[in-house]
């Protein structure tokens, strides 16, 4: 399978011309400054930004075509301009959380699948763990629910060491931490939320009984440009499935899809083009054209042609509008699946959970960046798209559901990432009876299948 109806030959790895990107930028931040000094002073009312300038900067360096730096110093300069001829002070953005990614992290990852009992926020609870993971950012449980509140639960490994586990907060309601960090080669951990009570084992030296997952690479390599224009579409058919599920109309009669589409998606490939990141050739702008106009999305800005046809994964997701018996509540896979590098990222699957929120897939990912805000954010780079086909045939795209950065040395862990967790919802859900599912990550290096078999909670 391939996500688009071209790819480069095999074994090539598509270079990216940085200077050409940045150049592009520049011109376009030339053109969008001439535009606005054009208009009268009074007209710029409050905080101006030129959005085609920042959905084209996203887009360039979610790609890693161009440098956060030296995208957000373009967009500071314009905006600054701007301010100067309205007679402001207003400050231009600022350049978003795109730090640079460190050494690549060395860990531990358990498949656990079993239920803890917990305290939180004064209710007994059962929780479903996943996974165990450890890296130099220390050690946590990977949970499948929410969790809110402060937890009263102690543990003890084989040596008799005790720790304390608390919910990570806020931004990782589906972490659990444990205090102090444990030594690598622990055994097992029993757990403790109620004194007296019979404490729950978890045991980290346990050999897998699940099968061993089938994990195959093959150089189908695709360009910068076309591997944005996928996760594009993705995004559109993730916000579109919800409708189509539930409204027997078109889902583009939601005035909330279009306003998310816009004319976004033209401004994307215009800036690919210009930089060099989409081959002149290419089907990718006329099919995600094509996929707006079956949505009944216009004014995308995508100048190409629709195309005749969808690749087989987009059509697949637009033709099912019948909802289908989800997957009963529980986990799916409680198996770890480290995948082959794809372009430097490092990534394992630590669990498969189908609960109140959908299917949710939780992963561990290292060698990445954390991405910035925008409309098609992946919340890292360079982690592609990911698409998964299940049992039945039928195709499911991923969008992200939360992400978790860890820090190292007690330091921000927004600047100093080790490891990073993710969660990624599976749009549509998995139906009930789905006996497997393969996944499909492809990279500008590779393309990337991984299928896991499942369990029936």
């Amino acid at each position: 399978m391939r996500h688009l109806a071209t790819a480069a030959p095999a074994g090539r790895h598509w270079g990216v011309d940085r200077e050409r990107a940045e150049t592009h930028l520049r011109l376009l931040a030339e053109a969008e400054l001439r535009r606005v000094m054009t208009m009268p002073a009074g007209s710029i009312v409050g905080r101006w930004h030129p959005a085609r300038l920042a959905l084209a900067a996203q887009a360039l360096t979610a790609v890693g075509a161009v440098g956060a730096d030296a995208a957000g110093q373009i967009q500071a300069d314009v905006s600054l301009a701007v301010a100067a001829r309205r007679r402001t002070g207003a400050r231009g953005p600022r350049p978003g959380r795109l730090q640079p990614a460190r050494r690549r992290a060395s860990w531990r990852v358990v498949p656990v699948g079993q239920v803890i009992r917990v305290r939180d926020g004064g209710i007994r609870r059962d929780v479903l763990v996943m996974a165990y993971a450890q890296s130099a950012g220390g050690a946590r449980f990977i949970a499948a629910d929410w969790l809110f509140g402060p937890l009263t639960v102690t543990a003890a490994d084989d040596r008799g060491v005790s720790y304390q586990i608390s919910w990570a907060g806020e931004m990782a309601p589906r972490e659990l931490l444990l205090r102090p960090d444990p030594r690598r080669q622990i055994r097992w951990l029993d757990l403790s939320a109620d004194p007296g009570q019979p404490a729950t084992r978890i045991d980290l030296d346990r050999p897998s009984s699940a099968p061993a997952p089938g994990v195959t690479a093959t150089q189908d390599s695709c360009s910068p440009g076309e591997l944005l224009l996928d996760v594009i579409a993705a995004r559109i058919l993730t916000a579109a499935a919800p409708l189509a599920r539930g409204n027997p109309g078109p889902p583009a009669a939601a005035d909330g899809l279009r306003a998310f589409v816009g004319d976004g998606p033209g401004h994307v490939v215009a800036a690919l083009h210009a930089a060099g990141l989409l081959p002149p050739d290419s089907p990718a702008p006329g099919q995600l054209a094509r996929l707006c106009a079956r949505l009944g999305i216009d004014g995308h800005g995508i100048t190409a042609p629709p195309a005749a046809d969808l690749p087989g994964h987009w059509h697949d997701m637009l033709s099912r509008r019948e909802p289908q018996l989800p997957a009963a509540p529980g986990i799916l896979a409680a198996t770890v699946t480290e995948l082959p590098d794809l372009d430097g990222a490092t990534i394992a699957i630590a669990g498969l959970h189908h609960g109140e929120r959908g299917t949710i897939m939780a992963l561990l990912a290292t060698g990445v960046t954390l991405e910035d805000d925008w409309p098609y954010a992946r919340g890292v780079k360079p982690l592609p798209v990911l698409w998964i086909r299940d049992s039945h045939g039928h195709w499911h795209a991923t969008r992200l559901d939360g992400l978790s950065p860890w820090g190292g040395n007690g330091s921000d862990p927004w600047t100093d990432t080790r490891m990073v967790t993710l969660w990624l919802k599976i749009i549509p859900p998995l139906d009930h009876g789905t006996a497997w599912i393969q996944l499909h990550a492809a990279g500008q290096s590779a393309h990337v299948r991984a299928t896991l078999l499942l369990s029936s909670p």
